[in-house]
């Protein structure tokens, strides 16, 4: 049907709306210890850093590591802050477009087993159900997005 090609940008429209008020928000919990004081999503810092440390920048050979190694939730935190800096609005609006990635990539699973209607009803419930609140508010909860294992 015709109609359901506009299904997609539905959902991207439900979760802007959902979410967009994010934009205006700083950085909260350890958004700031993850951000302000990690040094290893600076560029000045040696990339090899990123995988030799903990997410907080510690390296994990020391005993006060908190040993929490995501390298690749580390490397997002980078490339977010060479285009951001410390803007807490581009961090927001990543979280942001990757919850409406989840969300488009949820409907395309769904429609491999319901109808599209279906679909889109049941990743609409997906995008703004109040589970995604603390993923999407927070940067420091991107993991759960960047890496799902978290």
């Amino acid at each position: 049907m015709e109609i359901e090609k506009i299904y997609p940008l539905v959902l991207v429209a439900l979760v802007a709306v959902c979410y967009c008020n994010s934009l205006r928000c700083g950085l909260v919990f350890d958004d700031v210890a993850a951000i302000n004081r990690n040094r290893d999503i600076r560029p000045y810092t040696p990339l090899i850093n990123v995988f030799q440390n903990d997410f907080w920048g510690t390296p994990l050979r020391k005993e006060q590591s908190h040993k929490s190694y995501r390298p690749l939730t580390v490397l997002s935190f980078r490339l977010n802050y060479a285009v951001h800096g410390l803007q807490p609005m581009g961090y927001h609006l990543v979280n942001i477009l990757l919850h409406a990635f989840v969300c488009h990539l949820f409907y395309k699973l769904c429609l491999h087993f319901l109808s599209g209607a279906s679909s889109l009803v049941s990743s609409a419930l997906f995008a703004v159900h109040p589970v995604h609140t603390e993923a999407v508010g927070s940067y420091d909860d991107s993991p759960a997005f960047v890496n799902p294992s978290v």
